[in-house]
């Protein structure tokens, strides 16, 4: 898997004065996490960092983060911290990793070929979008393919069905619905109203 190099600063402001601070200049504070060094605040370009989370890799990109006055650190994104309603990136914490050492994340799931199932007229329902993986750093998919061509209506694949890729441990239970082919909902007609009945002749 490719790198991605990642510049950043040792940072000593905190708070939402400081942060609002390095969002006037593009940047964007982050802090990270190490076994061997506890925690590092720093700060970094906000559009460099938006660029590799909107990679096809996106959060799984391996990150060579290279702090200025600190050194080198390989880590991954660990959590995002993102404004509900201007969706603007608040805060990221980094994890240190070793590239010996497999690690936990999640991949997406994508789907591809159209179902037998479907072109009978049913409908192809993917419950699981994510699968959680164990793999060294270097070995994480870029996504998880599954072929659904073969479900017919009434059919369902699970996470035991799904080939893994090649260092890659499946952690999601092989019991999980990736997916599968409903038949359609038939809606019932409205029942027939009865006829009125006719009033008799009022009497002269």
């Amino acid at each position: 898997m490719a790198q991605a190099v990642l510049q950043a600063e040792l940072r000593t402001g905190r708070g939402r004065s400081c942060r609002n601070k390095l969002a006037a200049q593009g940047r964007v504070p982050a802090v990270v996490y190490s076994k061997h060094i506890g925690s590092l605040a720093v700060e970094t370009e906000l559009r460099r960092l938006e660029a590799i989370l909107n990679s096809e890799t996106g959060r799984n990109t391996l990150i060579n983060l290279q702090v200025g006055g600190s050194g080198n650190y390989q880590v991954l994104i660990k959590e995002m911290q993102t404004d509900p309603v201007r969706q603007m990136l608040l805060h990221v914490d980094f994890q240190q990793i070793s590239l010996k050492e497999k690690i936990h994340t999640t991949v997406p799931l994508h789907l591809t070929g159209e179902p037998a199932g479907v072109v009978q007229g049913g409908i192809l329902q993917q419950s699981l979008r994510e699968l959680e993986i164990s793999c060294l750093p270097t070995d994480i998919p870029e996504t998880v393919t599954v072929d659904v061509a073969a479900l017919n209506m009434g059919d369902a694949i699970t996470v035991a069905d799904i080939a893994a890729p090649p260092g890659v441990t499946v952690l999601t239970g092989g019991e999980t619905v990736v997916a599968s082919v409903l038949a359609p909902v038939l809606e019932k007609e409205p029942a027939a109203e009865p006829a009125a009945e006719e009033a008799p002749p009022a009497e002269e």
